[in-house]
């Protein structure tokens, strides 16, 4: 998994994931976005490992993975 991976999971796919029943936001995978989020910031400032994020990631993006037909979807009907 690399840095431009790692940013789209987090700030497209898991958060399109998350609030997919908006107003309604799904709290377990928003919640590990978020935590997920606040490696990735510290690990640009230099203060995390980027190998931090990878355990956060990879249950996101195996979440991601079981809805890719509903996110095309999503995307496809985005206002």
């Amino acid at each position: 998994m690399n840095y431009q991976a790692v940013e789209q999971l987090l700030t497209q796919d898991a958060r399109l994931l998350a609030r997919r029943d908006s107003p309604a936001i799904d709290q377990e995978i928003e919640e590990q976005r978020q935590a997920a989020l606040q490696l990735f910031f510290q690990w640009q400032d230099g203060l995390a490992q980027f190998q931090d994020l990878v355990p956060f990631c990879v249950v996101l993006q195996h979440k991601v993975d079981l809805n890719r037909d509903l996110l095309r979807w999503e995307r496809r009907h985005e206002d």
